[in-house]
């Protein structure tokens, strides 16, 4: 093998080695850059309003977050804050705007001390029996205000809805409470209250209203001695009291004396 070969193949041995060396602090053995962690993020929900204790819970009061993992433990949070928001749903712990909301801050109907919730400071719940005669489907909902109108006879018991009047004197319609709130109707399924009463088929219905305790005698004997509706609140114009005079023409209901008989003037056809 002649000198020029052998220097061609060192020289080119030499080249590649070179390459290799310069591959090597070239930094292509270098380790790769490990992967960033994957963060799990955790939901939670926070009041947008301040919230009182009572009030009804809609979903412009609520506003969803998520936090990193680390911090949601650091509220005691693990895992995500699933809220049951519905119509019924009431706060049951007040809550300033920006604090975190958790279920145990929210009540149902099905919780212990909803009613309590529901009802005014001062004020007691009571299911009263009304005529559905009336009454129309859908008209008056949990939360309205109502007049409530009872008809009543010194000498005939109306609480009885089929009863017929034989004697008409000293009947007289008039209010017995002004501005009562609504919070059920026994004909109304998704109110969150179930007045579980019984009322006599169809000619009755159990209304629960929110009175004071003073009124509790009253609506108590009302209801066992007179005819009562419910009508929507009219404050402008409130509706008056009626005799039988008022709609019968020519009825007075004056009792004359004739010896020793006594006559009462009554209409012919009521």
């Amino acid at each position: 093998m002649s000198s020029k070969v052998t220097f061609a193949i060192a020289f080119l041995a030499v080249v590649f080695g070179l390459y290799g060396i310069l591959d090597r602090i070239g930094g292509n053995d270098a380790p790769a850059t490990p992967p960033e962690p994957v963060i799990k993020m955790i939901t939670l929900w926070q009041a947008t309003v301040p919230l009182v204790a009572g009030q009804h819970l809609n979903q412009g009061d609520l506003k969803r977050l998520s936090l990193p993992e680390a911090d949601a433990r650091q509220l005691g949070v693990d895992g995500d804050v699933t809220l049951t928001l519905t119509p019924s749903t009431l706060v049951s712990t007040a809550r300033h705007a920006n604090d975190w909301v958790f279920p145990e801050h929210l009540s149902q109907p099905d919780n212990p001390g909803y009613l309590d919730l529901l009802t005014s400071d001062g004020m007691t719940l009571y299911p009263l029996s009304i005529s559905a005669k009336n009454l129309i489907d859908n008209y008056i909902r949990p939360g309205d205000y109502i007049d409530i109108l009872a008809v009543g006879s010194p000498h005939t018991n109306l609480s009885n809805a089929t009863v017929e009047l034989t004697n008409f004197n000293g009947v007289h319609a008039g209010l017995l409470l002004q501005r009562v709130k609504v919070l059920a109707l026994d004909n109304q399924s998704d109110a969150p209250i179930n007045p579980r009463v019984d009322s006599a088929g169809a000619l009755e219905a159990i209304v629960v209203i929110e009175v004071a305790p003073e009124s509790l005698a009253k609506l108590s004997l009302a209801q066992r001695t007179m005819f009562i509706e419910i009508y929507r609140s009219q404050q402008q114009h409130p509706i008056p009291d009626a005799d039988v005079s008022d709609v019968i023409v020519n009825y007075t209901g004056v009792k004359e004396l004739r010896g020793s008989q006594s006559q009462t003037s009554l209409p012919e056809i009521f």
